[in-house]
C-alpha cells in the first residue's frame, strides 16, 4: 500500500514538472508530453504523436483567421462590414481580422466586443461651439459659446440679463469691510457710523463682572482641590493602625494631581464598542460585484482590464469560447479573477481584493468609472 502511495506521488510530481517545461511556443497535452502550437493563420489539425514530433497544422480558410500561436481546433470567423453607415476599413486576412470604419460624418458605437454600429454625429445648433472631433470612435459634444445660455438642447442666444449661464450680468450684494476704529468711528463700506458714547460705559462693567465670577470659580475650585488632598493625606496617615484600611487602599484614585480623576473598569463590551468603528468594511457578494461592475466598465478597455489582474490570454479565449452572449463570457472572466484572489469557493469578495480592482481602475485613467464603484461599494458595506 504505501509503495502505491509512493508511486502516485512521483507520477504527480513528474506531470507538474514535465507541464512546466513546455516553453510559450508548445502546450502540454493529455497525452504527457509537450507539442509545439500552430503558427498564426493556422489551426490545430492533429496532435504530436511524442516528444520531438510535430504537430499537424492546417492553414485558416477564406474568412477565418487567427492572430497568436495556438492550439485551437477551429480559426475565429471574420466580421463583415456590411451594417448601415459602414464601411471596410482593412480586409480580414488569414492572420488579423477585418476592420471596420464609418462613413463621414458618423462616429462608431461599441456595443460589444464583436458588436458596433455607426452613428450619427450630432450638428451644433446657432450660439453653440462643437466640442470633440466626430472621428473613429470619439463623438462630439456641443457647448454654449461665452456669454450665451441655452434655450434648447440645440440652440443658444446670447445674454441679456441675469440667469443661469449668465452669470457675468448678476450684481453681487457687496459686504461692509470692518475698518480699525479711528475717533471713535467704525467704517462700514462707504458709510460711516458713529459709536455711541454709551458703548464704553456697559462693555466696562459687563467685563469686570466676568473677572470677578470666574475669580471666585477658581477660588472655590482650588479650596475643594486642597479639601481633597487633605483628606486623602490624613486617610494614608491613620492606615498603618486599621488592618483593614491597608488591604483597601483605593488603587483608582490618582494622587498627586491637580486634577483627580476616579478611574473607574469600563465593562469588555463598552472597550470594544469604542475600539471598533460602527461600520467595518468586510466583503461584497460576488454575482452583484460583477454584474454592477459590468455596466460600467467601457467595452473597449475590458480586456486590458482583465490583464491588468493576471487573468491570461488563454483564459480570456476559453471564456469567449464556452459563453456566446458576451455578457456571460464578461462575467466567467471575471468570476476566474474573483476566485483566484479569494482563494474560491465563496460567494463573496474581500475587501482588499475590491480595492486592487479599483486601483487597477485608476492606473487606467478611468478614475470616473472607479468612484462610481467605489460609492457603490460604500453603499453594500456589511454591518456589524
Amino acid at each position: 500500500m504505501g509503495a502505491n502511495n509512493d508511486m502516485r506521488v512521483l507520477f504527480c510530481q513528474s506531470y507538474v514538472v514535465g507541464k512546466g517545461q513546455c516553453s510559450e511556443k508548445e502546450y502540454w497535452n493529455d497525452q504527457g508530453f509537450c507539442c509545439d502550437k500552430c503558427h498564426a493563420g493556422f489551426k490545430l489539425k492533429q496532435e504530436c504523436s511524442g516528444e520531438g514530433k510535430r504537430t499537424v497544422c492546417e492553414e485558416c480558410k477564406a474568412g477565418t483567421y487567427s492572430e497568436n500561436a495556438n492550439y485551437f481546433k477551429n480559426c475565429f470567423s471574420c466580421k463583415g462590414c456590411n451594417k448601415r453607415n459602414m464601411v471596410t476599413a482593412s480586409n480580414c486576412t488569414k492572420t488579423s481580422n477585418s476592420k471596420c470604419k464609418c462613413k463621414d460624418g458618423y462616429y462608431m458605437k461599441t456595443l460589444s466586443s464583436s458588436t458596433s454600429e455607426c452613428r450619427l454625429c450630432k450638428k451644433c445648433g446657432p450660439g453653440q461651439w462643437e466640442i470633440g472631433n466626430c472621428t473613429g470612435d470619439d463623438y462630439n459634444h456641443c457647448k454654449c459659446k461665452d456669454k450665451h445660455y441655452s434655450v434648447k438642447p440645440n440652440s443658444c442666444e446670447p445674454c441679456v440679463s441675469c440667469q443661469e449661464g449668465c452669470g457675468f450680468l448678476c450684481t453681487t450684494t457687496e459686504q461692509p469691510k470692518l475698518a480699525m476704529p479711528s475717533n471713535d468711528l467704525l467704517l462700514f463700506s462707504f458709510h460711516y457710523i458713529e459709536v455711541p458714547d454709551t458703548i464704553p460705559q456697559i462693555v466696562v462693567p459687563v467685563c469686570s463682572c466676568i473677572m470677578a465670577l470666574s475669580v471666585v470659580v477658581f477660588m472655590i475650585y482650588e479650596g475643594i482641590r486642597l479639601w481633597r488632598k487633605r483628606k486623602r493625606a490624613s486617610s494614608a496617615q491613620s492606615s498603618p493602625h486599621d488592618p483593614v484600611s491597608t488591604t483597601e487602599v483605593e488603587p483608582m484614585v490618582v494622587t498627586d494631581s491637580p486634577d483627580s480623576i476616579l478611574i473607574t473598569n469600563l465593562p469588555c463590551e463598552t472597550e470594544r464598542a469604542v475600539e471598533l468603528p460602527d461600520c467595518v468594511p468586510r466583503e461584497i457578494k460576488v454575482a452583484e460585484f460583477i454584474y454592477f461592475v459590468l455596466d460600467e466598465i467601457p467595452v473597449a478597455r475590458f480586456k486590458e482590464l482583465l490583464r491588468r489582474l493576471g487573468i491570461s490570454d488563454q483564459d480570456i479565449d476559453w471564456a469567449e469560447r464556452d459563453n456566446r452572449p458576451f455578457k456571460d463570457a464578461q462575467y466567467q472572466m471575471l468570476k476566474v479573477w474573483s476566485d483566484r484572489g479569494s482563494g474560491g469557493g465563496n460567494n463573496v469578495l474581500p475587501y482588499n481584493l475590491i480595492q486592487f480592482f479599483i486601483d487597477t481602475l485608476r492606473n487606467m485613467f478611468l478614475a470616473g468609472c472607479a468612484d462610481i464603484i467605489e460609492n457603490r461599494r460604500k453603499k453594500v458595506i456589511h454591518r456589524f
